[in-house]
């Protein structure tokens, strides 16, 4: 089997467990959303490597589970680095924001000051 049948697999029976579901609650789920029986030996095949999915069984996998699809052709770990990435990015950003609204404050504050000189400058020369 390819790897990503492997990761597919273990992410199966990960999620699975994690959801709370059995082997044949699983299958019960799926024979309800692909209109045709899905026998819980099947998905213990399956999570053990010994049976492919086929992709209306994976779609309807992941709606049961209630994870994107993509989630289960990769590993947790990557996911997890992914997600960790993703926050440093996020931080950065929060970070870029506020740095932007201080300049925003400082240039609207900056507006108003040359405003009030130029209403005072005005009212000097009697206009």
């Amino acid at each position: 089997m390819t790897a990503a049948t492997e990761t597919f697999a273990r992410r199966l029976s990960e999620e699975r467990q994690r959801a709370g579901l059995s082997q044949a609650a699983l299958a019960a789920r799926i024979t309800d959303l692909i209109g045709r029986s899905m026998d819980p030996s099947a998905v213990a095949r399956a999570e053990k490597h010994e049976r492919a999915i086929r992709l209306d069984e994976a779609v309807a996998i992941a709606d049961v589970l209630q994870m994107p699809l993509t989630s289960l052709l990769r590993d947790k770990d990557a996911i997890d680095e992914e997600i960790d990435e993703l926050r440093r990015d996020l931080s950065l950003h929060q970070w870029q924001l506020s740095q932007a609204e201080e300049e925003a404050q400082q240039a609207q504050d900056s507006m108003s000051a040359t405003r009030r000189r130029i209403a005072e400058l005005e009212d000097a020369r009697g206009e």
